[in-house]
């Protein structure tokens, strides 16, 4: 694998970076702090000044800023955290494994690949500033496999840090993802009325109910796939993630709660979905709707020119890449809602973040690298 100028290869920062555990609490890990406080040394190993963001105790953005003040910058954003390691197929998660031309470990493709490469662009041009087009700021986020905490901060900071265009790591084989759908996590709780099993009708059965707040669930998603819309990302979505209720076999349950995750269509809004689940829950007495997270889809209305600024990179750098629309969620969303060109664009395949064996192919850093580096170096 080629190295930087600095000495150090894509895949070596990665392999380090794999190696340390930063799985998202909400999966049961410990956090982001040990890969900020990397971040944080290896920034200050090579003179480049940064500062940090505590959201939460143990939990901070990592930020960086090189370039004239006074200059429009380009934010490269990658998050630290990882989903679980449960199951993990082979080996050690925390061991960045190359096996048959693709490297594997918890991270390596979502997203320490592409946090690799925004560190190591920001190095270059930090050894190179005479190459470097304008501004750039570099940040380390947290949570966003969870509430995206990290990302609604750093949008905050557009101001202060003169922020105009932003491009969110992620696996998109190096493609410019300029679209893609929106999220909304939910919750109905139902109540009931608890009785001994043996005198079930002088209960009330919540986890009955809740079977046929289901199948209403059910044919509101079979409407959503069905349309209106041409393109996938037209199309809303909605998948029962989970169910919870009872204590036991002789009890009659009193409480059954739904978790669904909704998915925004291009031109449906969180407020859509919100309204049809409310619709459900009113036909139900004692269900209540609680919203966890709601965020809206990735429009890419004003970002048409700085997608085909990142076209033209790619051609110039010999890369073949194209603009894609995807179904999936980003921190991009953070951004485009600060008033932000933005955009998604990182190494490796979403088809392999999350799996018990995830992985990214060799060479996907060095295309990636390679495209950051032509489009920062001159107005594409």
């Amino acid at each position: 694998m080629r190295r930087d100028d600095s000495g150090e290869s894509a895949g070596e920062l990665l392999s380090k970076l794999v190696a340390i555990e930063s799985v998202n609490p909400v999966y049961g890990g410990s956090g982001e702090d040990a890969v900020a406080s990397f971040v944080q040394g290896w920034l200050e190993e090579r003179g480049i000044q940064f500062s940090t963001h505590e959201l939460v105790p143990g939990r901070r953005n990592v930020v960086a800023r090189i370039g004239p003040l006074d200059a429009p910058a380009l934010l490269l954003e990658a998050h630290m955290d990882t989903v679980g390691v449960a199951g993990w197929a082979n080996g050690s998660p925390f061991e960045l494994q190359e096996r048959s031309g693709r490297l594997y470990g918890r991270g390596a493709c979502d997203t320490k690949a592409s946090l690799s490469c925004f560190m190591l662009t920001l190095d270059y041009f930090h050894r190179n500033p005479g190459e470097l087009s304008g501004a750039l700021v570099f940040a380390a986020s947290v949570d966003e496999e969870s509430e995206q905490i990290g990302a609604y901060q750093l949008a905050e900071l557009k101001r202060d840090l003169n922020i105009d265009r932003a491009i969110t790591g992620e696996p998109t084989r190096s493609d410019v993802v300029s679209r893609h759908k929106g999220v909304g996590r939910y919750r109905i709780e139902l109540g009931g009325k608890a009785a001994h099993g043996s005198t079930p009708h002088l209960g009330e059965n919540a986890i009955l109910k809740a079977a046929k707040v289901c199948a209403e669930l059910g044919d509101l998603a079979d409407r959503l796939r069905a349309g209106p819309g041409e393109m996938e990302i037209d199309l809303g979505s909605l998948n029962i993630g989970a169910i919870e209720g009872g204590i036991g076999f002789n009890v009659v349950p009193d409480r059954c709660v739904i978790d669904l995750d909704r998915r925004y269509g291009i031109r449906e809004t969180p407020a859509d979905g919100r309204s049809q689940f409310e619709a459900i829950c009113s036909r139900w007495q004692g269900a209540r709707l609680e919203s966890l997270i709601e965020r809206p889809a990735l429009t890419g209305e004003n970002s048409k020119a700085f997608v085909q600024s990142m076209l033209r990179a790619g051609r110039a750098s010999g890369v073949a890449i194209e603009e894609r629309e995807v179904a999936y969620m980003t921190n991009a969303v953070a951004y485009e809602e600060a008033g932000m060109q933005s955009l998604v664009f990182g190494p490796g395949d979403i088809a392999q973040a999350h799996k018990n064996d995830e992985f990214i192919e060799v060479g996907e850093m060095e295309r990636c690298l390679k495209i950051l580096r032509t489009l920062l170096r001159a107005e594409c």
